[in-house]
């Protein structure tokens, strides 16, 4: 019975370190009226372009949120209500503010 009671704390620790935080969705409108839907979970964006989702791990950053494909083609960076989308092959640079 004593070992039970010993255990519960550190069960009961692990399997709250293991549940997720909820992804946030925030809506942009971009450069030339584009729409973009972005996904936060405090480890990756997901990001929903027309035509591909871009999913980007989060790296240190001192100003704001910055998210770097592995290969480092796709680039996403948010301060505050500010967003820029740097995408490789074709896309550009879109230049975003959330949505209220």
């Amino acid at each position: 019975m004593i070992r039970a009671a010993l255990l519960f704390p550190v069960v009961f620790s692990l399997v709250s370190c293991t549940t997720a935080n909820p992804p946030r969705s925030i809506d942009y409108r971009c450069d030339n009226d584009y729409p973009l839907r972005v996904e936060l979970d405090g480890q990756q964006a997901r990001i929903y372009l027309h035509d591909r989702t871009l999913v980007l791990p989060r790296r240190p950053d001192m100003k704001g949120e910055r998210y770097v494909s592995d290969d480092r083609q796709q680039l996403f960076l948010r301060k505050g209500t500010r967003a820029v989308l740097a995408v490789s092959a074709g896309h550009g640079i879109l230049r975003c503010s959330e949505v209220p």
